[in-house]
This record gives C-alpha cells, sequence and structure tokens, in this order.
C-alpha cells in the first residue's frame, strides 16, 4: 500500500511538469502580447521604449527558455506568480474564483449519482422490458445533446420564460441549479448505462451461480454478489470524471455567467495572462490527480482483489530475484 501510495504520488509529480511545460509552450506560441492589453495599444498611443521597458519588467524580454525557468523556479518555491492585469498574487485570485467551480464539480457529481444509481438498477431489473427501452431511449437523447444546448434550453425556460430560477448576480445558492442539471444530464446518462450493463453482467456471473448452489440467501447474494462487485468500479471512474466536469465548467460558468475558475481562466486568456493561465492549469491539474489517487486509494481499502493485486506483483518481483539469486549460488558451487 505504501509503495502504491509513493508511486502516486511521483506520478501526479510527472503529470503536472509535463502539463504545465505543454501549456507554457501552447500560450508561447500562440499569437498576441499581453503587453498589448496592459498598456491598452489598440486605443492609446505609447511610445516604444515604454513598450519594451513593460516587456522587461514583466521577463518578456527573456529567451523562451528563461522565462520558463523563472516561472519553475518560483513555482520550487510554491510562488505562481504574479497576475499581469491585476498585479495581485496568483495563488489568491485563484482561492478568489475557485469556491463556484468546487460547488458545480461537486454538486454534478452528488447529483448524477442520486439519478444514476437508482435509474440503472431499474433498468437492469427490468432488462428489455418498456420501463429498460424507455430509459436507454432518454440517455441515448442525453448523450447525443451538447451541454451547451441543454444549458441554453434550461436557461431560456426556467429563467426567462418562467422566472423561477435566478441568474448568478443574485448571488444565492439558487443560481447554481440550473448549471448542475446541465452538467448532471450527460453524466448520469453515461452512469446509469454503465451501472446496467455492470448489475446485468454480475447477475449471469458464475459466482451468483455458485453462491446459489452454497444456498445463501437472495439477499446476501445480491449486496455482496451483486452490488459490491458493480459500484467499487465505479469509484475510480467518479474520480475521473472530476476532470471532465471541471473542463465542463469552462463553458457553463461562462453560459450562465458564474465567476468560477473557468470563467476566471477564460478571461485571462483573452488577456495573456500568463501567469493566471499557468497558475490555473496547474491547480485544475494537481486537483484532478488528487481526486483520482484518493479514488484509487479508496478503491484499494474497500476492494481486497485490487490489494491482493498490487501484493502479488510485488511477490512476483521478489520471487524472480530470489530464482536468480539461487541460479548464481548454483553456478559459484559448480
Amino acid at each position: 500500500m505504501f509503495k502504491t501510495i509513493i508511486s502516486k504520488i511521483l506520478q501526479m509529480i510527472i503529470v503536472l511538469f509535463v502539463l504545465t511545460t505543454i501549456t507554457f509552450i501552447l500560450m508561447k506560441l500562440s499569437p498576441g502580447n499581453p503587453v498589448n492589453k496592459i498598456l491598452h495599444l489598440d486605443t492609446s498611443q505609447v511610445s516604444q521604449s515604454q513598450i519594451k521597458a513593460t516587456e522587461h519588467q514583466l521577463g518578456l524580454d527573456h529567451s523562451l527558455l528563461g522565462q520558463w525557468w523563472h516561472w519553475f523556479s518560483q513555482l520550487l518555491h510554491l510562488n505562481l506568480g504574479t497576475s499581469y492585469q491585476t498585479g495581485a498574487p496568483v495563488s489568491k485570485e485563484i482561492m478568489n474564483y475557485i469556491v463556484p467551480t468546487l460547488i458545480i464539480t461537486f454538486g454534478t457529481l452528488i447529483l448524477s449519482m442520486l439519478v444514476s444509481i437508482p435509474l440503472g438498477v431499474i433498468a437492469a431489473i427490468n432488462y428489455h422490458k418498456t420501463l429498460d427501452k424507455m430509459i436507454r431511449v432518454l440517455t441515448s437523447l442525453s448523450v447525443s445533446l451538447p451541454s451547451f444546448f441543454i444549458g441554453l434550453i434550461l436557461l431560456f425556460i426556467f429563467n426567462q420564460k418562467l422566472n423561477v430560477l435566478p441568474t448568478s448576480e443574485d448571488g444565492s445558492i439558487a443560481a447554481y441549479i440550473l448549471p448542475i442539471i446541465t452538467m448532471s444530464v450527460g453524466m448520469c446518462a453515461y452512469y446509469i448505462r454503465l451501472i446496467r450493463s455492470n448489475l446485468l453482467e454480475q447477475y449471469r456471473s458464475p459466482v451468483v451461480e455458485a453462491s446459489r448452489l452454497r444456498g445463501m440467501s437472495e439477499r446476501y447474494i445480491l449486496f455482496h454478489d451483486i452490488f459490491k462487485p458493480t459500484f467499487i468500479p465505479i469509484i475510480p471512474l467518479l474520480g475521473l470524471s472530476v476532470g471532465s466536469l471541471i473542463g465542463g465548467t469552462v463553458v457553463i460558468e461562462n453560459l450562465f455567467d458564474i465567476p468560477g475558475l473557468g470563467y476566471f481562466l477564460v478571461d485571462s486568456i483573452k488577456s495573456r495572462d500568463y501567469p493566471v493561465i499557468q497558475g490555473c492549469v496547474l491547480f485544475i491539474g494537481f486537483f484532478v490527480v488528487i481526486i483520482n489517487t484518493i479514488a484509487d486509494i479508496t478503491t484499494l481499502f474497500i476492494d481486497p482483489k485490487q490489494r491482493y493485486n498490487q501484493s502479488a506483483k510485488t511477490n512476483i518481483f521478489n520471487f524472480a530475484h530470489l530464482r536468480h539469486y539461487k541460479k548464481e549460488g548454483d553456478d559459484d558451487e559448480v
């Protein structure tokens, strides 16, 4: 278990390093200059010396490698830099925008599970019946519709026509209902199908037949041999879904005008605020990797098979090393 945790931490460091480096390179290759936004060159006359002075102040006159090393050396001291637009620390700016994003992300996860688990079970129980077919049609329709289209429809009906749900301008928790529902539609469709197929697969498995032959009760078979193997693989998938949800908030927050991290990131990309972009990408990547690591470790604690597979890998390695040692000893004796 300890080796697994260390391995996950090393993987996280490598992933974040590669992610931030690629983001840095793509930003530098993209057209535009943050100095144009800072000095408002489109609307005002600025001397060339002032432009160069601003570039020198921001470190933009250094080479690409020099700029990257300056940012990375700050990161080693847990400093994400300073925003070009506001002059505030990037970490402080991120903390100001992260709460709405977390509300939408975890609200979507909770709502999706509350809807997906019962509907997936109902669809499996009514296999190939009318109710199962209706659920499958609805999930197919939900998957085919993009989230921004669903959001526009919900916004038009519940905010513009019925005026029953507020927007972010009201500052209430009710403003998050429509964004959470919008992001939950596609996610529910995926997990309903997954739960349904897993339940049907476990119901037909040899383990269930063996339990019935041993005289186990249907309640034991239902919870131990069907439900448990069905829902354990979903835990790491939920961790992976966090990444897609945070990525989806970039569109949803701009659609519903919610001042979250996705909204802030898009605004920073428009203004070429490189430290903020790097900080947001790093924070999102770190958050996603941490959630995935927690999900994997939780699965190891819950499922004995996962722990056995991890220990089996170690035992195989040790056994191979022992055989190699014995073979060398035999050669020495000869």
